[in-house]
C-alpha cells in the first residue's frame, strides 16, 4: 500500500500581516488566512488524515480547511506548555 504525504503550512495570521513572527505563540488567522484555509481544503479534499501542530493557528487552519469533511485530525502536542 502506497502512502502519500503532503505538507502545507498554517494559513496567514494577523501577526504575519503586520510583519511579526509569531514563534511559539498560538497566533490567530486573519480574514485572508481563513479564506486561504478554505482554498486549502478544496485543494486537498482527498486526504485521509490531517496532522497539525497544536498551535492555535495550525488548528484553525485544519479545522476550517476540513470542516464537515469527516477527516481525522491528529494534533502534535509538542508545543503544549507544561
Amino acid at each position: 500500500m502506497a502512502v502519500t504525504l503532503v505538507y502545507e503550512t498554517h494559513s496567514i495570521t494577523v501577526d504575519n500581516e503586520m510583519g511579526i513572527a509569531t514563534g511559539w505563540l498560538p497566533g490567530e488567522l486573519s480574514a485572508r488566512g481563513q479564506d486561504l484555509a478554505v482554498e486549502l481544503g478544496a485543494r486537498r479534499k482527498t486526504v485521509d488524515v490531517v496532522c497539525a501542530s497544536d498551535l492555535r493557528r495550525a488548528v484553525q487552519t485544519a479545522e476550517i480547511a476540513f470542516a464537515g469533511g469527516g477527516k481525522e485530525l491528529r494534533l502534535d502536542r509538542r508545543h503544549q506548555r507544561v
